[in-house]
């Protein structure tokens, strides 16, 4: 194992030009500015005899069983993390031949791990513990430098063909409510827009869904990172409520040579005078407005 360990290959750079969001309201266009991002900005964090948690932060505070004599890079793991918010994590920033070590992977991110060659040690926290190094990511806008190796490793060699699917977020993790959830998913469908669920499906047959997509209708930020499994030309259509739209999406999309365009559902709101949609878990919700979808479906360049 290097000695410097917070070493990193060279920072990738893509300068995001200024873009015309689809849908939204008459002041949808304010929300296109420009922005310069790097990877670089994603650095490891290095503490001695420090305390990692199993929700993958870390202190040089608190109780903790006697200190073990390992290093560590501590993860974001387990149920309540994405496949593709893992793998942008601290998965990307991990330096060669480092331990890992977090919450109980998810059968998702374990497959992963191993198509990666980083899960043989890993330690699985139920409590936090106290190690003799601990590296960790910290918290960055885009991936760690690693996000390309880690892409070229899960991709799949299966031919991109006119095929569609959509990324909906799952009620249990969504920022805000999806008032038309089934609506959306009913259209989505009538249209041959396959609506696949992540955490489901086996890795490679994941790999194999999205390297074939022509287009991916994402909505869910969370899996901003599958797209990096997508054919270089593929087409990316984000829908993001108004004034929340984030850069991952957009910064992966020029790295990887995707082609990305925003489309903006309503900004989100709370129903005073209603009750809140069927199965919601958090108050503020906002819609997709189906038929400007639609419109912008049928002509994505």
């Amino acid at each position: 194992m290097p000695d410097d360990l917070t070493s990193s290959p060279p920072p990738v750079r893509a300068t995001l030009v200024p873009f015309t969001p689809r849908g939204g309201s008459k002041w949808a266009h304010r929300f296109g500015w420009a922005k310069t991002v790097s990877v670089g900005g994603a650095d490891v964090v290095r503490l001695e005899s420090a305390v990692a948690r199993p929700d993958g932060t870390v202190t040089q505070d608190g109780p903790a069983p006697d200190m073990r004599d390992e290093i560590v890079f501590t993860l974001s793991a387990g149920e309540i993390v994405s496949l593709g918010r893992f793998l942008l994590g601290g998965l990307a920033s991990v330096p060669p031949g480092t331990i890992c070590c977090g919450a109980a992977l998810t059968a998702r991110q374990a497959e992963a791990m191993r198509k990666l060659g980083v899960f043989a040690g890993y330690i699985t926290l139920s409590a936090p513990a106290r190690f003799r190094t601990v590296l960790a990511a910290a918290p960055a806008d885009v991936p760690g430098p690693h996000i390309k190796g880690i892409a070229e490793r899960l991709r799949s060699n299966t031919p991109k063909t006119d095929a569609a699917v959509a990324i909906l977020p799952p009620r249990e993790t969504e920022r805000f409510a999806l008032t038309n959830r089934a609506s959306l998913t009913a259209w989505l469908r009538a249209r041959k827009i396959t609506v696949i669920e992540p955490e489901t499906m086996q890795l490679d047959a994941l790999a194999d869904c999205l390297a074939a997509a022509g287009t991916v209708v994402l909505a869910d930020p969370e899996q901003s990172g599958l797209i990096t499994l997508c054919s270089p030309g593929a087409k990316i259509l984000e829908i993001a409520p108004e004034g929340w739209l984030g850069v991952q999406a957009r910064w992966l999309a020029e790295v990887f040579g995707l082609r990305w365009t925003a489309f903006f559902a309503a900004a989100p709101g709370y129903p005073l005078l209603g009750d809140l949609p069927f199965g919601a878990l958090v108050p503020l919700s906002y819609d997709v407005p189906i038929r400007a979808l639609g419109k912008t479906l049928d002509t994505l360049d």
